[in-house]
């Protein structure tokens, strides 16, 4: 028998014996307006990290392009990145948020402190730990794990780099978790200016350090903009009366509920970073420039997906998070299935135009050929991958919302043995099939295909094993987003595909910057206008209500999210 949830009040409004200026006040599930309004508030956070983000894109293909240095570099950053995942971005988003949002919910304001600081000192302890040990065994990983490929000089200068950026091992989790302690009061300004000034501070070190330091440059510059990543979100910690105490309450069930729920996300992580060092060990395999084509290939792709995926994400958590706590189920399912069509809408034509016009895209950035077809033969896989990764953002988070961290575990490692076999197939018909292109998708896209299958295969098993435990998920509203925007997306395609051929064999037959630039800015306006005319013909419903979204937006404070209201967020 299905046990039915206790009816709760409004989760909007708290009691009325809960003072006004109390800061747990906060953590209630967000309403329309708050929700409109936080989620602006990220997207356009968002998007000026971005346009910083590009900034530094562009002063880094110039200098490094797909040479030597910028391969070293991305194989350095693996194992430092991975880890941050892993106890930093992780624990917030699996174990902590969900824990210290029902706190929240519940009033327990010193509850809640008391598990902030236990994961605080937790999370450096380990922090200084796995950095002392990667900072050891460093030329051991470099040489057997990451870059079996590399030459002599080449595996020294990936081991300095890595060290440089070990550094951020120490902030970068912390850091976290000041996000998450502001995201759990559903204050969201904060954490997105947080990644802005960490832009800032990466291309300070792009413009100032890489002169006099080279690739060395960019290491430092990475570490100044984690400091700032720090620091910024530290005046939001005394907004909401952020309590420390120097205890560790290794006993203490909250905290080891932290760590039961941490764990298997651990071992996802540490799944994930699989693929990530048999994408980087094969590619090292093929030459010069395939790392750095591969590395290319995603920074492109995460523009659309921070923007679209990330962003939704990173709002609606906490909500999920404490609708599960205070058991309003049809809710909670209203809002998962709005996140999951706005991301499509979003992200099918954004991935779609990665394809269409990513050539000229990638020659604004790369003016040798040779290096706009290498990274191009990725980005067109990521443009694929977007769509995946996009929508796996939410799918996640509902299983962390539930406290379920186990299944994401299992299906991760499902996961992790296709896309190794993917991988080392793809490599072993390249590497013995004479007349393969490096620039084909067995070439240097066959790692970017790895890393697609990885998401392919978590979401399809995940959504299957959502649908089955929700009994609903709203899925035929989200199967009619996925026709209607593919058929918006293939009435876009046609126009953009012909404008730019004509375009490309006419008066911008070059494959510089200027061509580039002109070709792919006439292919982004002319795919825009007709998405919008194809959501309109075949009735896109999360395009159709922007205006009406929009005035809602700035309406009156209204009632708990409905599903029209929750797609106007965006």
């Amino acid at each position: 028998m299905t046990q039915t949830p206790e009816p709760v009040e409004n989760p909007i409004i708290p009691p009325p014996d809960v003072d006004a200026d109390d800061p747990t006040r906060h953590a209630a599930p967000l309403n329309a307006k708050r929700l409109i309004r936080s989620t602006l508030v990220v997207m356009i956070g968002f998007l000026a990290t971005k346009l910083v983000s590009l900034g530094q894109v562009v002063i880094l293909a110039d200098r490094f392009g797909t040479s030597s240095d910028q391969d070293t570099y991305v194989a350095a950053s693996l194992i430092p990145d991975n880890i941050i995942r892993l106890i930093g971005v992780g624990a917030v988003s699996v174990a902590f948020i969900p824990l210290f949002s029902g706190l929240l919910n519940r009033r327990d304001g010193a509850g809640a402190w008391r598990l902030a600081s236990q994961v605080f000192n937790t999370m450096l302890i380990i922090s200084l730990v796995l950095g002392t040990i990667v900072l050891v065994m460093a030329p051991l990983l470099v040489h057997e794990i990451l870059a079996p490929g590399f030459s002599d000089g080449e595996v020294k200068q990936t081991v300095e780099l890595m060290r440089i950026l070990l550094i951020t091992v120490m902030i970068f989790p912390l850091s976290s978790l000041f996000t998450g302690v502001l995201n759990g009061h559903n204050h969201f300004l904060l954490p997105v200016l947080a990644p802005i000034f960490y832009d800032l501070g990466l291309l300070f070190g792009v413009i100032v350090f890489t002169g006099p330091f080279g690739i060395y440059g960019v290491a430092w510059g990475t570490v100044l903009g984690a400091l700032l990543h720090f620091s910024i979100q530290v005046p939001g910690l005394f907004r909401f009366k952020a309590k420390w105490s120097p205890i560790l309450g290794w006993k203490d069930p909250q905290l080891r509920h932290v760590v039961r729920l941490l764990i298997p996300r651990i071992l996802a992580s540490g799944l994930f970073a699989i693929n990530l060092f048999a994408i980087s060990n094969i590619a090292s395999r093929l030459g010069e420039g395939a790392i750095s084509a591969f590395g290319w290939g995603v920074r492109i792709m995460d523009i659309p997906e921070a923007l679209i995926g990330t962003a939704m994400a990173f709002v609606i958590f906490p909500s999920l998070a404490a609708l599960t706590e205070l058991g309003d189920v049809e809710q909670r399912r209203k809002m998962f299935s709005q996140a999951v069509r706005f991301i499509l809408v979003g992200c099918i034509p954004a991935g779609a135009g990665m394809i269409l016009i990513g050539r000229p895209a990638v020659q604004i950035l790369f003016t040798d050929p040779d290096e706009a077809r290498l990274v191009y033969a990725v980005v067109q896989v990521m443009g694929v991958a977007l769509v995946f990764q996009a929508v796996h953002e939410v799918v996640t988070r509902a299983f962390y919302a539930m406290k379920d961290t186990m299944t994401p575990l299992i299906v991760s490692a499902i996961a992790t043995v296709a896309t190794v076999l993917v991988i080392v197939t793809g490599y072993l018909i390249y590497d013995n099939v004479d007349g393969i292109s490096l620039y084909g998708p067995l070439g240097v896209g066959g790692p970017a295909i790895g890393y697609l299958v990885s998401f392919m295969v978590e979401l399809g098993l995940m959504f299957v094993i959502l649908k089955r435990r929700w009994q609903d998920v709203d899925e035929s509203r989200i199967r009619t987003a996925i026709t209607r925007t593919l058929a918006a997306t293939a009435l876009m395609a046609i126009p953009v595909f012909l404008v730019d051929y004509a375009l490309a064999h006419s008066i911008f037959e070059g494959t510089g910057r200027i061509a580039g630039l002109a070709r792919a800015g006439v292919g982004g306006i002319l795919g825009g206008v007709f998405f919008l005319i194809g959501a309109l013909i075949f009735k896109v419903e999360e395009v159709r209500q922007l205006p009406d979204m929009l005035r809602r937006g700035r309406g009156k404070e209204s009632a708990p999210i409905t599903p029209e209201v929750s797609t106007s967020a965006v």
